[in-house]
């Protein structure tokens, strides 16, 4: 997979995170994960690890490989919110390390049929919406957009509605000759 295309799948599904205002988002690319990719992933980690900014192959179907990106510090921040620590240490995970969690999240995602749902905790979302999620489903949520909301509908409103906006300015920037390095916050 060609650099150019992966940065521009990048902005696209990921802009929020590149601007750091979201911990982690997830997006497919149409490429097997073979050499051609994973070289593109080794260098852009290590054209991006200044800015605090981390590419993971997550799952591979067929053609289609899923990737993560990520800002390791608001994971770990995430992660040891006292809410989202004791659900996944109820689950299984070792809270004690981000690293760890999310490895530990990579094997759960790569050995099940199903997409484990704990994927929230992950991205950046609220805790209580992703444990309500996982225990409520879907049909109680108060708002869908991004994510499942079910405790502050206004601030999720105001959050889906950064990301609509991060989104479309990254796009419009990067149209103009932007490049990713340019457009990625440093954290």
């Amino acid at each position: 997979m060609a650099a150019c295309r992966l940065e521009e799948s990048l902005i696209q599904h990921s802009a929020p995170s590149l601007a750091g205002i979201k911990t982690g988002n997830l997006f497919t690319v149409a490429s097997r994960l073979g050499q051609d990719l994973k070289r593109t992933i080794a260098e852009f980690n290590s054209k991006m690890k200044h800015k605090g900014i981390r590419l993971l192959p997550m799952r591979c179907l067929g053609n289609r490989t899923l990737l993560y990106i990520y800002r390791p510090k608001l994971l770990e921040q995430d992660l040891k919110q006292e809410s989202c620590r004791c659900f996944l240490c109820q689950l299984g995970y070792p809270v004690e390390r981000s690293t760890a969690c999310l490895r530990e999240y990579i094997s759960r995602l790569t050995s099940s049929r199903d997409f484990p749902h704990e994927i929230g905790f992950f991205l950046g979302y609220p805790p209580d919406d992703v444990i309500a999620f996982m225990e409520q489903g879907s049909q109680k949520a108060t708002y869908s957009a991004t994510w499942r909301a079910y405790s502050n509908e206004a601030e999720a409103r105001k959050t889906c509605q950064a990301f609509k906006t991060c989104k479309r300015i990254y796009c419009t920037n990067w149209e103009k000759g932007k490049s990713i390095e340019q457009l990625t916050v440093a954290m």
